[in-house]
């Protein structure tokens, strides 16, 4: 077992594409943190599930929220405002924000609240909990000369903060095992990286040197996929350790 740090951030996005939450602490469930990527926007005139990174029509989805509370999944607005995902004014809001007719739908059951909103299929392929060290965070503000470095472009799910590791630390750790507090994942893939990672968003202007460093010192990827093996209960400031291959 080698240790590694601690968690620095917990964050939780119940809906893609758009703005999440820091949590105190989670439940991971065998897919993933409770309550996160359980939803999508989309196109109703083409299926489209919202795509930022690719269609710049979507890029506005970078300037909501989603949050979850005890009363469910909600999506907040510029102007302060928030609605429930059931909520009648929520799609004149969506379509107004974009421009053109904007949906809710569900990728999987699990909440009766929203059981009648339209399934969409998941365009993501990976595994369920996405984590990045503060390691990776430094070395690419080192590569990237002059550009800061701001760690909600890169959507983790956990951020660590680790003691001795350096470089692109956790790309090394693939097949290893990580003990992340109670919860227990393996690690599968590198997070490949798209244009998402330099169009703006709130507080951060366009950075397209971010995505050129990445390819061009850690082959595109920076933070890595973990496939659930124990699901358990996470906090701030839990140790993190991992168990090699």
């Amino acid at each position: 077992m080698i240790p590694i740090g601690r968690i620095l951030e917990i964050w939780r996005y119940p809906v893609s594409s758009l703005g999440g939450e820091m949590c105190d602490a989670a439940i991971v469930e065998s897919n993933g943190l409770h309550g996160d990527r359980q939803y999508a926007l989309f196109d109703p005139s083409s299926g489209s599930v919202a795509s930022p990174e690719k269609e710049p029509r979507w890029r506005p989805a970078l300037f909501l929220n989603s949050a979850l509370d005890a009363d469910g999944p909600r999506i907040g607005f510029p102007d302060g405002s928030w609605y429930r995902l059931t909520d009648l004014d929520l799609l004149p809001m969506l379509s107004s924000h974009f421009g053109f007719d904007v949906v809710v739908g569900r990728y999987r059951d699990g909440d009766e609240r929203t059981a009648l909103l339209p399934r969409v299929n998941n365009r993501y392929d990976v595994a369920s909990i996405h984590l990045i060290t503060t390691a990776s965070l430094n070395e690419l503000e080192r590569k990237a000369t002059g550009t800061a470095i701001d760690r909600r472009r890169f959507r983790p799910n956990v951020l660590v903060e680790v003691e001795h590791e350096d470089g692109f630390a956790e790309t090394a750790w693939l097949g290893d095992t990580l003990h992340i507090d109670r919860a227990v994942g393996k690690v599968t893939e590198p997070t490949k990286r798209c244009g998402m990672t330099f169009i703006p968003q709130p507080g951060l202007d366009e950075q397209a040197e971010i995505l050129r460093t990445i390819v061009r010192h850690n082959k595109r990827s920076l933070g890595i996929y973990c496939e659930v093996m124990k699901p358990g209960r996470i906090e701030l400031g839990a140790s993190v350790v991992r168990e090699e291959s």
